[in-house]
């Protein structure tokens, strides 16, 4: 059987209100540890073109680690400050910066008005952050007006009306998709960044499309996450369960006869300010 879950929106907006805050810390250290997810954060560093010495912002750190490894390539001359809305998540976060005697410092804050001045900082990066805001627009622009001449910014957001799944009636299917995408405050903020970017002022910015994709739909993680498309659904009033349950057994053949995909283009979007 698949899991099921009654899902609420776009969670990671609202970590502290969860009744297991806990969870979502879970659930970031096992993204983190994708491959796929560790590459992207590799990329990101090196689009921020990091030297010793800089002074680096990190929007929705959540646990930290990422902010940590900047904070290793910056040195001692260098800081790096991260920023989540999430009491847990700082707390998380500073409990593992401590006793490394690196140069971070952690701050509940929101991502829409930035409590730093102008020009504070010599780069920006934000990975899977604005699909969970009302007004990703603002936030970048709060990014733009933090970075300093010649600064920065590199974006990461999956665009989930992108998002694909293989192997089960193709009407059900987008329905169950749609509401996927409904399920994140801006569920398509992917592909507007280029633009956001632009309209902001950035120069040479550059966008990379990546795929997110499985074809194993044995894996316990893989089960879960379709148990979740369809719980949101069901939850939604868009499908019934036995519309649901349906899906889910035309997936599992479809599994079992090499005929499942399952995808998600991820934008990489990074620009210069003037």
């Amino acid at each position: 059987m698949i899991d099921h879950e009654v899902p609420t929106r776009s969670g990671f907006s609202s970590v502290d209100q969860a009744s297991d805050p806990m969870a979502y810390v879970r659930r970031l250290d096992s993204i983190g540890a994708q491959e796929f997810w560790r590459a992207v954060k590799r990329r990101t560093f090196t689009l921020l073109d990091v030297h010793e010495g800089n002074c680096l912002l990190d929007v929705g750190c959540g646990t930290g680690d990422d902010a940590l490894a900047l904070a290793r390539m910056v040195g001692q001359t260098g800081r790096v400050a991260g920023v989540d809305n999430s009491a847990a998540m700082i707390a998380e976060a500073r409990k593992r910066a401590e006793g490394t005697g690196l140069p971070v410092a952690f701050y509940r804050g929101d991502a829409c008005g930035l409590d730093f001045p102008d020009e504070s900082f010599d780069g920006c990066r934000a990975e899977r952050v604005l699909q969970h805001l009302d007004d990703p627009r603002r936030a970048v622009a709060e990014m733009v007006r933090v970075a300093r001449s010649g600064a920065r910014i590199v974006l990461v957001e999956p665009d989930y009306g992108s998002l694909i799944v293989d192997g089960a009636d193709p009407a059900l299917t987008r329905k169950i998709l749609n509401q996927r995408c409904a399920h994140f405050r801006s569920g398509k903020v992917g592909r507007r960044l280029p633009g956001i970017c632009e309209k902001l002022g950035l120069t040479g910015i550059g966008v990379a499309l990546l795929t997110l994709a499985s074809t194993d739909i044995a894996r316990e993680a893989e089960r879960h996450q379709l148990g979740k498309y369809v719980a949101e659904a069901q939850a939604a009033g868009v499908i019934s369960a036995t519309e649901g349950a349906a899906w889910l057994a035309d997936l599992e053949a479809a599994g079992a006869a090499g005929r499942y995909r399952h995808a998600t283009t991820i934008f990489l979007v990074s620009g210069r300010k003037l």
